[in-house]
């Protein structure tokens, strides 16, 4: 009794696909298998064009038997998937692929399927994940670079965590009550991340630890400058996390206040805590005031006194200022030690 999918197709109505064998057909391999009593193990073929993607072994036997048909297992996909289909069947049962077919059928399930993972590949080649890597760094000229690869398992897992990291801080500070197993199924990440995350943000960290090489951590979705703006607002940014440099003593144009206010706006790691969003309600309290009309709307009599307040914000917002800059130069420091 056949196997339900397994139908008997004749020999004449199908053609030879393509092998990952470099060498052909192995035809002592053959001449066994045609020695062989009962019928021969169904064969793999793609239905779009009837080539055989896995059993020119067990063909080439039938022929020699004499048979006119053979059991045949139909296959539906491009191509490159019929490839990686006949790789994967070549490395679970017959005869094994030699050692540079394996790494040659790699090289080519890299450049075709470049979002499988080193561990999924490695595992269809019969390789080792480091040699599926080797091959990878390899062929970087060619294969297009991605940020997530799929993995044995079939789940999508970013190359990066970094930009997962900051896509999982936005979320939070969009839907503070959602889960972690949903912000993290959004942002692609794992809930352990996504939990690790949470904490860093409460304890007033960055989404995504700060690598020692680099001055910033890259955050995705922030609103884009134009080139002479964001000019502007590097020139802004400490050289060690200290005071704004100027270079032959010039005064550096400062960015716009609406804008640097917008990028804060938008900063998941001050939308997510109480005491960020109090400190972004005070700044957007201060970019929309209209200081010239105000000015006549203060009577003489309490001049004074609105003026005398005024100094004092402002001492108090130029005190907020510098301990600000003196925390960014000691983490700098610590940083460089």
């Amino acid at each position: 009794m056949r196997t339900p999918g397994i139908i008997p197709v004749p020999i004449a109505a199908l053609l030879p696909g393509e092998s990952p064998r470099s060498e052909g057909p192995d035809q002592e391999h053959v001449a066994r298998l045609a020695e062989i009593d009962g019928p021969l193990p169904a064969i793999l073929v793609r239905r779009s064009d009837m080539r055989v993607i896995d059993g020119m072994h067990r063909l080439l036997a039938a022929l020699i038997r004499g048979q006119e048909t053979i059991d045949v297992e139909f296959f539906e996909g491009t191509t490159e998937e019929a490839f990686l289909r006949a790789v994967q069947a070549n490395i679970t049962h017959g005869l094994p692929l030699s050692q540079d077919d394996r790494r040659a059928a790699a090289g080519r399930i890299i450049a075709s399927h470049p979002q499988m993972s080193d561990r999924a590949i490695a595992r269809a080649s019969g390789l080792g994940a480091k040699a599926v890597a080797s091959i990878r760094r390899r062929s970087t000229d060619v294969v297009p670079q991605l940020n997530s690869r799929i993995g044995r398992d079939g789940r999508v897992r970013p190359l990066s965590s970094v930009e997962g990291r900051w896509r999982a801080a936005e979320v939070m500070a969009e839907n503070p009550t959602a889960s972690l197993r949903e912000v993290a199924r959004i942002a692609g990440i794992s809930p352990a991340t996504a939990s690790d995350v949470r904490r860093r943000i409460q304890s007033g960290e960055p989404p995504a630890p700060v690598r020692s090489d680099t001055a910033t951590v890259p955050a995705p979705a922030l609103p884009e400058f134009p080139e002479a703006e964001a000019a502007d607002i590097d020139a802004m940014v400490p050289a060690q996390g200290g005071r704004p440099r100027a270079e032959h003593g010039v005064r550096l144009p400062q960015p716009s206040p609406a804008m640097v206010l917008e990028k804060l706006l938008r900063d998941p790691s001050l939308r997510l805590k109480e005491e960020g969003r109090h400190l972004l309600r005070l700044l957007q309290q201060n970019a929309s005031a209209e200081w010239n009309h105000l000015t006549a709307a203060v009577p003489p009599h309490c001049g004074a006194l609105v003026g005398s307040l005024a100094r004092q914000y402002a001492a108090t917002w130029l005190e907020f200022a510098q301990h600000l800059d003196e925390r960014d130069q000691s983490t700098a420091q610590k940083a460089v030690s």
